[in-house]
């Protein structure tokens, strides 16, 4: 590995440690930011800073675990669009969707090479199925 890649800080945790659990109500909170922001956007890529996400969320949340599990969300929303069909209506993600992202066993993922998502994606899905929620 190169030294850049070494000298990378980490974001959030360590590799392989635990993703903190979040509130589902900050994590929808900070993807409707995003989504408001590339809405406005849209012929430009722009970011979110920390102190903004914080500012949507609840005192004290952990911006960062926040972020890391709403990104999860874009990956499937990019990637894994028909398993998650049954969650979105009208371009809108479920509510059932943010519950199950803010709760389900992640880990941190460092600057390696893996394999897969870093969380059990069709645990994912079938804990989705059999809370009975869908739209």
């Amino acid at each position: 590995m190169s030294d850049a890649l070494e000298n990378t800080p980490s974001f959030g945790g360590s590799p392989g440690e635990p993703v903190p659990e979040v509130e589902p109500e900050d994590l929808k909170a900070i993807w409707q930011m995003a989504r408001d922001l590339q809405a406005r956007h849209t012929d430009q890529n722009v970011g979110i800073g920390f102190e903004a996400m914080k500012a949507v969320c609840q005192p004290g949340a952990n911006a960062q675990a926040v972020w890391y599990r709403s990104s999860m969300i874009w990956v499937l929303n990019q990637f894994a669009q028909e398993q998650l069909a049954s969650w979105v209506e009208d371009g809108e993600i479920s509510d059932a969707v943010f519950r199950k992202m803010a709760a389900i066993p992640m880990e941190w993922i460092g600057h390696t090479e893996r394999e897969g998502l870093p969380f059990d994606v069709e645990r994912f899905f079938r804990e989705l199925r059999e809370g009975g929620v869908q739209n």
